[in-house]
């Protein structure tokens, strides 16, 4: 059975198949998940604090930042959190005080970055599981790389491309896939380049990804002000790119924003393929499969701020 957290202003919301389960950390503002191998989690709590939930649903505080924190992921052994207002890049080790990733601030071209709508920051981080890479989704700042475990730090997509949301395949280390505001990113040697998809729209504009063993789930709105939204598939196989229906509507209510769109392999032995989604308007869909068989588990009224299936 999936259980599906979900990061709102008022605490984090805990879903399955069966519906909705009770609120955990009620009060607090969760602004980012992230799934970890084994089914634990990490999320920004109270906007400057990193917690991990175990899969028995017990809470612990990590570490306590300086600033807001936008984003949050695992690498190797290691946390990383970036800063929400800016694009800093803090490295936290439990026991210890947040490091400041100073290589971070030295990514070549870091002077083209700029504010676009909301503040600098990084959105969203991504890496393999033994930390051969990460990637880091700047807005708007395109997605630095680093290969040494964060000590140092490339430019690799256009920052013109108005990336929002990285991630990593679950098996295969090298293929990450990327949500911008020109569309799709696909890159296959472990982010050094990208290629570009579309859906045939006008205005592509993809703020939310997700990534399955075989295609790869991202959300398309109807304008960067999006008051509705779809979801694509691409097959990671055949490249071909179509939209999600299968017990979805045509539109989706609000836009699917960064974060609010998740995937996992769920169960023992023979393990399926699940996602998540949740859009603006507070409605969260469940698969039972891959990116079939939709159903609507709740029509929450809270402001989704982040999403993970586990």
């Amino acid at each position: 059975m999936a259980t599906i957290l979900l990061a709102t202003y008022s605490g984090c919301r805990t879903f399955s198949d069966a519906g909705e389960g009770p609120t955990e950390l009620a009060g607090h503002p969760i602004a980012a998940l992230a799934a970890e191998v084994g089914g634990s989690c990490l999320a920004v709590v109270d906007a400057n604090q990193v917690w991990r939930r175990r899969p028995s649903g017990e809470w612990s505080r990590l570490a306590t930042a300086e600033m807001p924190l936008q984003s949050v992921t695992f690498v190797a052994g290691t946390i990383f959190a970036g800063g929400m207002d800016e694009a800093i890049l803090l490295r936290i080790k439990p026991g210890s005080q947040p490091d400041r990733v100073h290589g971070f601030e030295q990514t070549p071209g870091r002077e083209t970055w700029f504010a676009g709508g909301p503040p600098l920051g990084v959105r969203s981080l991504a890496g393999v599981a033994d930390g051969a890479a990460i990637l880091a989704a700047v807005h708007v700042g395109g997605i630095p790389r680093s290969t040494d475990h964060g000590q140092s730090w490339t430019p690799t997509i256009p920052v013109l491309w108005d990336v929002h949301e990285v991630r990593a395949h679950p098996t295969l280390p090298s293929f990450f896939a990327a949500a911008a505001a020109v569309g799709l990113c696909i890159s296959r040697d472990a982010g050094q380049t990208w290629s570009l998809f579309t859906n045939g729209q006008q205005v592509p504009n993809a703020l939310a990804v997700a990534v399955l063993e075989n295609e790869v789930l991202f959300s398309s709105q109807d304008g960067p002000f999006a008051k509705r939204s779809q979801i694509w598939r691409f097959r990671i196989d055949d490249q071909s790119v179509t939209q999600v229906r299968d017990g979805l509507p045509e539109w989706l209510g609000g836009k699917v924003d960064t974060n609010c769109m998740a995937a996992c392999s769920i169960g023992d032995g023979q393990p399926v393929d699940r996602a998540a989604i949740v859009d603006g308007a507070g409605n969260l869909w469940l698969s039972a499969a891959g990116s079939t068989g939709w159903e609507l588990v709740s029509a929450t009224s809270d402001y989704p701020f982040g999403l993970v299936i586990l």
